[in-house]
């Protein structure tokens, strides 16, 4: 029986040791592009480890272009940089911040564009005219590049505050960390800064205009621009 390239793992931190693993493996040319991994379960039975952590250590892969899941076909190894490969084999963090973060927009592009609906709906003159200055604090903060991250969880938080259901605002407030921490990343130059401006302010007069249809589209866009943006540096 031909023996396999792949050994067992420990417990601690275990889908870190299993990313880490399989890119090594990919370094010493054991596993090639377009290679097929074996079956979620066979493969988790010789890593000695659960099919959640492989999966896990998959969705971290994938997020780099590793690895490719195809529906029904299986998971197979891509043409990657070997610069890549090398560079995440004994530093696996900056991958897995990626994959937390994208984890996280998953989550505000369910919750993000029912709030900008109910807002739509439920927004109070007091709570636009809120909007308002804080769009124009926004643009003040051109001159001021440290302040652009408060100034857009500002932002967020009250049109949280415009659906008029405390559950939305104390959700918002409890992921304004990690907002501020995506932002980071992604307000990093002016010329995102405008554009992110321009998104919320399409945000604001889709609720001014107290058209939901429009408010949930200028929400989406402007997430799904994050999410582009934090897979581009990663390239």
């Amino acid at each position: 029986m031909e023996k396999s390239p792949f050994s067992s793992v420990k417990n601690e931190r275990l889908y870190e040791k299993i990313v880490h693993q399989l890119l090594q493996l990919i370094e010493e040319g054991k596993l090639q592009p377009g290679d097929r991994l074996p079956a979620e379960r066979k493969l988790a039975e010789i890593l000695g480890c659960s099919r959640t952590s492989l999966r896990e250590a998959c969705r971290v892969l994938e997020s780099e272009g590793v690895i490719i899941s195809k529906p029904g076909g299986g998971r197979f190894i891509q043409r990657v940089d070997q610069k890549l490969t090398v560079k995440y084999q004994f530093n696996t963090v900056d991958m897995i911040e990626k994959t937390a973060i994208i984890y996280f927009l998953e989550a505000r592009e369910a919750l993000e564009p029912k709030i900008a609906e109910l807002a739509s709906k439920r927004a109070t003159p007091e709570n636009i005219a809120k909007l308002e200055k804080v769009m124009e604090k926004m643009e003040e903060k051109l001159k001021h590049p440290k302040d652009h991250v408060e100034a857009d969880s500002s932002f967020h938080l009250a049109l949280a505050e415009a659906t008029q259901n405390f559950v939305f605002v104390s959700m918002m407030e409890s992921n304004l960390n990690m907002i501020r921490q995506v932002r980071k990343q992604t307000l990093n130059n002016e010329s995102r800064y405008l554009a992110s401006l321009r998104e919320h302010r399409a945000i604001l007069d889709a609720i001014k205009r107290r058209d939901s249809q429009e408010a949930i589209n200028a929400c989406l866009v402007h997430l799904n621009h994050i999410r582009q943006h934090v897979l581009g540096e990663s390239k």
